[in-house]
């Protein structure tokens, strides 16, 4: 078990078509430098591997290593239940579901099983959709764990795997049978939803032990054993999403009505960022925007809670992050872009915080669709429970 590594004897490759490193079929139409071979462009950024070349397995990993776990807060009654049964899942060796709010503080009750896990000498991963989820479950676990964390995502460590590992799908590619417990937080947000051979590759990384974390779970996900959570940790109810006709006056008004109070507007694409962005400038607004092409995404994370500014955001915010006292909005919450899931995880970002556990949540609309109607409807259910 360890690391897939060019090396002068191993297995090839490639082999029928199929990249035996990230075991993509992305290799029919490139010439490699050898001449008549192709290489893969799959996992090119891990550096070229081609039909010529063989790989084999090198160890990785640092010596077993036991911990000590300082909570950062004290479960509550409902989280310690569902503490409990991951426990009990590790045990008995089981893959499971932890369908829970937004807000629900699912980081914090995985850390119990995590640490039963690495004082058994065995190891944790924790694969994030994205980097910015990544960094705040690193962060996390180093305040509470004692044993290193290794990063393996854009900036961190890729050449050592510790007790626990941090880490994106992408950055799995040569791993294989390497952790004794796999967590998948987000699990079916982009890039894991649309992408079959990223499962592959967490899969073949892990040793079958699973949990997926997650507030909008899939069909399939919903097969395992589950364990619900439809509470946040303070108490309060999810804030349910008004619906209101979408003008330019009517986005002023929500922007004006909440001054002194963080906002967060998401808006479908790249391009609407500066349209919209215009629009409140030319009304003497101050605002910022956030895209998957933002380089220092937790710079405007903090300016927007210091200023009580306004921040207009793609997808790439729609979970992982906190903002105290934020103020949504979901400008043209009709576009095909924006799925029940995506609406539903946009909306948990307000309410958050025990000291300010209510928000504001608009859909702003030029018409009404489904989306819109089951993720209200979803959201006023999780409150009924």
């Amino acid at each position: 078990m360890g690391e897939l590594v060019i090396a002068p004897t191993g297995k090839r490759a490639i082999r029928f078509g199929v990249c035996q490193r990230c075991l993509s079929t992305d290799v029919r139409h490139f010439t490699c430098h050898h001449g008549r071979c192709r290489y893969c462009r799959n996992c090119l950024f891990l550096g070229r591997v081609c039909a010529c070349d063989r790989l084999e397995e090198r160890d990785l990993s640092t010596a077993a290593q036991s911990t000590e776990l300082t909570m950062p807060f004290e479960l509550a009654p409902r989280q310690r239940a569902v503490s409990d049964q991951l426990l009990s899942w590790w045990e008995e060796k089981k893959t499971g579901l932890v369908h829970a709010v937004c807000g629900a503080g699912k980081t914090e009750m995985t850390f119990p099983v995590i640490e039963r896990v690495v004082n058994e000498g065995k190891r944790v991963l924790i694969v994030s959709p994205r980097k910015d989820v990544a960094i705040e479950w690193a962060e996390r676990l180093e305040r509470a764990f004692t044993v290193p964390i290794t990063r393996r995502y854009g900036g961190g460590d890729r050449d050592s795997i510790g007790m626990i590992t941090v880490a994106t799908a992408p950055l799995l590619l040569n791993l294989r049978n390497l952790f004794d417990y796999v967590l998948v937080d987000e699990s079916d947000a982009f890039p894991f939803a649309f992408d079959l051979t990223l499962w592959r590759t967490i899969v073949r990384a892990g040793t079958g032990v699973f949990l997926f974390v997650t507030a909008t779970p899939t069909g399939w996900q919903r097969l395992f054993p589950t364990v619900h959570l439809s509470r946040r940790y303070h108490g309060h109810d999810l804030p349910v999403p008004l619906l209101i006709k979408q003008t330019d006056r009517s986005i002023i008004d929500f922007c004006q009505r909440h001054e002194g109070k963080p906002r967060l507007l998401f808006v479908p694409t790249k391009p609407d960022l500066g349209r919209y962005a215009d629009r409140l400038r030319a009304c003497g607004l101050t605002c910022r925007t956030v895209s998957a092409e933002t380089e220092d995404r937790g710079e405007t994370l903090q300016w927007v809670q210091e200023t009580s500014g306004i921040v207009l955001a793609t997808s790439i915010w729609e979970r992982g992050m906190t903002i105290r006292n934020v103020q949504v909005g979901v400008l043209e919450s009709e576009h095909r872009l924006f799925s029940m899931r995506g609406l539903i995880q946009m909306a948990g970002r307000a309410g958050r915080k025990p000291d300010a556990p209510t928000g504001e949540v608009t859909f702003f609309y030029q018409e009404r669709t489904y989306h819109q109607d089951f993720a209200i409807s979803a959201i006023k259910e999780a409150n009924r429970r």
